[in-house]
C-alpha cells in the first residue's frame, strides 16, 4: 500500500473507512484529539492557541481541537469563516453544536463569527491552527479566507496547518493563489501528494498522526473506491464517455462476447464494437442494436483478421481479447498479433489466456482475469493454498511482468507492478458461466476512465457486490443474466 494518497485516494478511504462500520465521526475526532496531543506534547507552555476553522471537515477538526485543549487548560479563540448556517458537513456541523453549548460556561473559549474580512485583526496568540481549507482548495481564495491567511501569515505565532496548508493545492503542492505558511503540517493518516511535491517552505515539517484508520480501508476495494469513476461530463459528445472493441466468439460460444459487451455499456460507455466470425456476427448482432459488429470471414478468429480489425482498434480506447474465442492456434496468432502491435489497455480473458505468450504482455498496458488454473498453466508457477503466499507469487508475477493481474477467487487479488489491492464482495453463486464475461466487459469499459489497476479492482468490487444483492433477491439460484439486470 502506499505511504503517499492524492485526496481523492484520502477521500476514498475515508469512506471505505465508514463502509467497514466506522463513523466519520470518529475519524474527527480522532484528528482532534491526535492534533491536541501533539500541541501538549510539544508546547505545554504556550498557552494561548487562535483556531481558524472553514466550514468543511478541515473546520470540524478545528472544532474538536478547540474541545480538547479546553480540557488542557489552554485558552482558545476559535474564529469561524463563515456563518454557522454555511457548515455542511455533518461531522462538522455536530462539532460546532457542541463547541457553542461549552462556550455558553467556559470563559477561556472566546468564539467569532467572521463573514467580512474587516472583522480580522492582527492575531498575536502563542499558537495559530489552520483548519480552513484542508484538501479541497481550488483556484483563487475568496475572502473572508484570503484576509485570515495573511493575517496568519503576518502573525509572530507558531503556525500549524491541519492535513494540508490552507491555499496550497493537495493534489500538485502548487499555490495558486497564496497559501499559509506554517512551522509545521500535521497531516492526517498519511501524507499527501501535494505535500510531498511543494516547495519545503510552503509545508514545513510535515507530521504525519495516525487518525485509527484500519489498514482493511485501504487494502480492501471498497464504496470509496467508487468515487475513482469520473461522471460523464454535460457537454461530452459521442465516444468521449468511452469506446471500445471486444474481439472474440466462435459459432459455439456466442453468450461470452454478448455478456461482456452489455456489462460495457452498463458502465455509461458510449460504443461497443465487436469483431466476430461471421456466423457468430450474424447472431450477435440481434442480442442489441447498440452494439456495432464486424463480421469476419469464417468461423474462427485468425491472424488474416489482423487488417479488417485494425481500423477498429485505432477508434476504440480499450480492447477485451478471448470471451468465447475458442482455442484454435490461429486465434492465438491473432492475439499475439494485437500484442505486439497494439499500445492500448488489453484485457486478456477467458480462452485468450491459454493462448497468449506470455512475454508479449510486458508493454504495460495488460489486465489479466483468470482464476486460479488459468493463472497456473499461464505462468508455469503453482500457488500456495497460504494467501499471504499466494499475494506475494501475484504481486512479484505482476511487478516481473509489468501487467495487471486481477485473480479471482474466494478473495480476489488484484496487483499492479507496485500496488495490490484485495476484494472480498461476491459469493459462492457466483460460479455459474457468464460471471467471468461480465468481469471482464466490467474491466474494459472502466478502463476507458481510469488507470487499468483502478479500473481492475473497481470491476472485481461491483460485480461482487451485485452478487451479493442478487443472493439477497434469489438465494444461490440466479444467473449471469441477473447480475446483468443489477448491473
Amino acid at each position: 500500500m502506499k505511504n503517499v494518497l492524492t485526496p481523492l485516494e484520502m477521500k476514498a478511504t475515508d469512506k471505505n473507512t465508514e463502509y467497514n462500520k466506522i463513523p466519520t465521526l470518529c475519524l474527527m475526532e480522532n484528528a482532534g484529539a491526535q492534533i491536541a496531543h501533539y500541541i501538549v506534547d510539544n508546547y505545554p507552555d504556550k498557552k494561548k492557541v487562535s483556531i481558524y476553522s472553514g466550514t468543511g471537515g478541515n473546520g470540524g477538526d478545528g472544532f474538536v481541537i478547540a474541545r480538547h485543549l479546553l480540557n488542557y487548560g489552554y485558552r482558545i479563540h476559535l474564529f469561524l469563516l463563515a456563518r454557522p448556517e454555511n457548515i455542511k458537513n455533518k461531522d462538522s456541523k455536530l462539532n460546532w453544536e457542541s463547541l457553542s453549548i461549552i462556550n455558553q460556561t467556559d470563559n477561556r473559549l472566546t468564539i467569532e463569527k467572521i463573514t467580512d474580512s474587516s472583522q480580522i485583526k492582527p492575531d498575536n496568540s502563542d499558537i495559530i491552527i489552520d483548519a480552513i481549507l484542508g484538501t479541497g482548495v481550488k483556484g483563487k481564495i475568496r475572502e473572508p479566507t484570503s484576509s485570515a491567511i495573511d493575517t496568519i501569515n503576518y502573525s509572530p505565532a507558531i503556525v500549524l496547518s491541519v492535513d494540508v496548508p490552507s491555499g496550497l493545492n493537495p493534489l500538485t503542492g502548487i499555490v495558486e493563489d497564496k497559501t499559509v505558511i506554517p512551522k509545521t503540517t500535521l497531516t492526517l493518516h498519511k501524507a499527501k501528494t501535494g505535500l510531498i511535491e511543494a516547495q519545503t517552505s510552503y509545508v514545513g515539517e510535515i507530521v504525519v498522526l495516525d487518525i485509527g484508520i484500519p489498514k482493511i480501508a485501504e487494502e480492501y476495494v471498497g464504496m470509496g473506491d467508487l468515487l475513482k469513476i469520473p461522471q460523464p461530463n454535460s457537454n461530452s459528445h459521442k465516444g468521449e464517455n468511452g469506446s471500445v472493441l471486444i474481439i472474440g466468439s466462435n459459432p459455439d460460444y456466442i453468450g461470452a462476447v454478448v455478456f461482456a459487451a452489455q456489462a460495457a455499456l452498463s458502465q455509461n460507455i458510449d460504443l461497443v464494437y465487436i469483431a466476430a466470425p461471421e456466423k457468430s456476427a450474424t447472431i450477435i448482432k440481434q442480442f442489441n442494436p447498440e452494439f456495432i459488429v464486424k463480421s469476419l470471414p469464417g468461423e474462427i478468429l485468425t491472424a488474416d483478421d489482423y487488417e479488417l480489425i485494425e481500423p477498429l482498434i485505432n477508434k476504440v480506447d480499450s480492447i477485451l481479447i478471448g470471451s468465447g474465442s475458442g482455442l484454435d492456434e490461429k486465434t492465438g496468432e491473432l492475439f499475439n498479433k494485437i500484442l505486439n502491435f497494439v499500445d492500448k489497455p488489453v484485457i486478456i480473458d477467458a480462452d485468450a489466456l491459454k493462448l497468449v505468450d506470455n512475454q508479449l504482455i510486458t508493454k504495460g498496458n495488460v489486465v489479466l482475469t483468470p482464476h486460479n488454473h488459468e493463472f497456473e498453466v499461464f505462468f508455469n508457477q503453482k500457488l500456495s493454498l497460504d494467501f499471504d503466499e499466494k499475494l506475494e507469487s501475484v504481486q512479484n508475477l505482476s511487478k516481473q511482468y509489468n501487467a495487471i493481474i486481477l485473480l479471482k477467487g474466494v478473495i480476489d487479488i488484484i496487483c499492479s507492478s507496485n500496488d495490490y489491492k484485495l476484494n472480498k464482495t461476491g459469493n459462492q453463486g457466483m460460479t455459474v458461466g457468464g460471471t467471468g464475461d461480465l468481469l471482464a466487459g466490467l474491466v474494459l469499459a472502466l478502463s476507458t476512465k481510469i488507470g487499468l489497476f483502478e479500473a481492475a479492482y473497481i470491476a472485481s468490487f461491483i460485480l461482487g457486490l451485485k452478487g451479493d444483492e442478487a443472493y439477497e433477491k434469489y438465494g444461490f439460484n440466479y444467473t449471469a443474466s441477473n447480475l446483468l439486470e443489477l448491473l
